[in-house]
């Protein structure tokens, strides 16, 4: 078997189990470990292509995956420190105490879903334009599978966090939730030390994402074979 094609095979594999996985967590840190691994896929399967847009994909991504899941860790990192919790399921009214920090999350949650102009959009973006110019069309499925079930378990999140107080109203909600209803609902955002962070790194994300095309045309073609 050419190593290629086994790269790219367990690539693949990596990123619908990682997914997977991620979705049948309630445990926002477990959810994004296994995000980890389908994202560690990506870049794998872009290297396995072996082709321009692919190895382009693959570099654009790690730069853009660098700040993407610090982004993600270090908000969930000032969830947990305020909260006191990782379960998605109880963090009904969390815009409300934690603004800025659940901004930063649906930031980064949506590049990892690949919604432009994010940076994840990008390098998702290049990587299917390497499995097409591969003929690879298998691939091109997962990379668009992966990211319907992305957009699944992210929006599973921001659901609880902004509009799951509108059922608790109606006697639909049965999770108790670690944040307050939301007339006692404060804003109580983490310290400066942990929220400045998670800020950068979501303006970073914002910025990756509209200059994306400039750092391919002056840094990444650089990097990648000329014979690609």
């Amino acid at each position: 078997v050419p190593t290629t094609t086994l790269l790219t095979s367990i690539a693949a594999i990596a990123i619908l189990v990682g997914c997977i996985m991620a979705l049948a967590q309630i445990d926002l840190k477990r959810m994004l470990s296994y995000i980890l691994v389908a994202e560690v896929g990506y870049i794998a399967l872009g290297v396995g292509m072996a082709n321009r847009n692919g190895l382009t994909g693959a570099i654009l991504h790690i730069m853009n995956d660098a700040f993407m899941m610090a982004c993600l860790f270090f908000a969930v990192g000032a969830i947990v420190y305020k909260t006191g919790t990782r379960n998605i399921h109880q963090l009904k009214n969390l815009h409300r105490r934690m603004p800025f920090t659940m901004g930063a999350f649906v930031v980064a949650g949506l590049s990892v879903i690949g919604i432009p102009p994010l940076c994840g959009f990008f390098s998702k973006w290049y990587l299917i334009l390497g499995a097409i110019d591969g003929g690879q069309w298998l691939f091109v499925a997962v990379l668009l599978a992966s990211s319907l079930l992305s957009a699944i378990l992210f929006f599973r999140v921001i659901d609880n966090a902004y509009f799951d107080h509108m059922r608790a109203r109606k006697g639909d909600s049965h999770e108790k939730s670690a944040v307050s209803p939301p007339r006692q609902t404060e804003m109580d955002e983490a310290p400066l030390s942990m929220l400045v962070p998670t800020l950068v790194a979501a303006l970073g994300i914002a910025v990756l994402g509209v200059s994306s095309m400039k750092i391919i045309s002056t840094m990444i073609q650089y990097a990648v074979p000329a014979s690609f």
